[in-house]
C-alpha cells in the first residue's frame, strides 16, 4: 500500500544575519555512584574514565536522586574518581547525576550553487522511507520503561539518655500506659436530653456573644467618626487662630516703616 500525499505547505523567510559562530551542542546526562562519604564531601566513581575528563567538568553542578545539590571539585587519581561537595550528607545508595551540554565540532565546508534550478538536494531519511515504502524501525531500547524506585526507610531519631536527662521536662519523651481501651459511649434518654440542653445553651451563648461584639464594634466606629469630626474642627480653629496671629504680626511690622517715611 502506497501513501498518497496531496497536502503541502510552502513557507518563505528572510535572512537576517550571516554568522559563522555556530556551536552545536549535545545534551548529556552522566551518572555516578559514591565511593567514600565524609560529612558533606564524597568521592564519586563511574562517572568519568580519566582525570582529563574530570578536569573538563570542574565546577559543574551535580545532583543526587534525593535532591541534594553539589559541585565537582578535583580529580582523585587517574581512574576517573573525583571529589565533590554537597549541601548535605549523602547516602551510599544515592545516585549522582550531571546534566551538561557537550560541544560537537563541525567540519567546515561549502558548495557554491550557481543556479537553483539545477540543484538536487540530498533526501532525508523520511523521504527515502516514503519512496521505498519502509516502516520506521521499532527498537526495544527506545521504548520507555517503568521506573521502579525502592522506598527508603529512615531509622528513627534516637536521643542519647545523657542528653535527654539535661532536657527540660516538656521536651522529654513520655510513655503513658493505659489499661482501659477506648470504648464507645451510648447515651440513654436522660443523658441525651442533658446533652441537647447544653448544646442549646452553648448556641444561645455564642449568639449573645456575637451580638455583643457587633454592638461594641458599632460603638467603636461611631466614636471614631466623632473623634475625626472633633479633630477636624480643632484643626480648623487652630488654622484660623494662626492666620489671625500672623496677620497681626505683619501689620505691627509695617507700622514703624510707615512712621519713618
Amino acid at each position: 500500500m502506497k501513501r498518497a500525499h496531496n497536502f503541502g505547505v510552502a513557507a518563505t523567510g528572510t535572512v537576517l544575519e550571516n554568522s559563522q559562530a555556530i556551536d552545536v551542542v549535545k545534551k548529556i546526562k552522566l551518572t555516578g555512584l559514591p565511593e567514600k562519604i565524609h560529612k558533606h564531601t564524597a568521592y564519586i566513581k563511574r562517572m568519568f574514565n580519566t582525570s582529563l575528563e574530570v578536569a573538563k567538568f570542574e565546577g559543574a553542578a551535580i545532583k543526587t536522586v534525593s535532591g541534594i545539590r553539589g559541585q565537582v571539585k578535583k580529580a582523585f587519581g587517574n581512574n576517573g574518581v573525583f571529589r565533590a561537595t554537597f549541601e548535605d550528607r549523602i547516602k551510599a545508595s544515592d545516585i549522582v547525576f550531571l546534566r551538561a551540554f557537550h560541544t560537537i565540532p563541525i567540519k567546515k565546508f561549502y558548495n557554491p550553487i550557481t543556479s537553483l534550478l539545477s540543484v538536487t538536494y540530498m533526501r532525508t531519511i523520511a523521504e527515502i522511507r516514503r519512496s521505498k515504502n519502509l516502516a520506521v524501525p521499532n527498537k526495544k531500547d527506545s521504548h520507555y520503561k517503568p521506573i521502579e524506585r525502592v522506598v527508603k526507610r529512615f531509622n528513627p531519631v534516637r536521643v542519647p539518655k545523657a542528653l535527654e536527662a539535661e532536657l527540660p521536662f516538656k521536651s522529654k519523651t513520655k510513655q503513658v500506659k493505659t489499661n482501659n481501651p477506648a470504648r464507645a459511649v451510648v447515651l440513654d434518654k436522660e443523658d441525651k436530653r442533658v446533652a441537647d440542653l447544653l448544646g442549646q445553651i452553648n448556641l444561645l451563648h455564642k449568639d449573645k456573644t456575637k451580638k455583643r461584639r457587633e454592638k461594641v464594634q458599632k460603638q467603636k466606629d461611631a466614636y471614631a467618626v466623632k473623634r475625626r469630626a472633633e479633630e477636624a474642627e480643632a484643626d480648623a480653629r487652630r488654622q484660623k487662630k494662626r492666620k489671625t496671629f500672623f496677620r497681626r504680626e505683619g501689620q505691627n511690622q509695617k507700622t514703624p516703616n510707615v512712621a519713618k517715611d
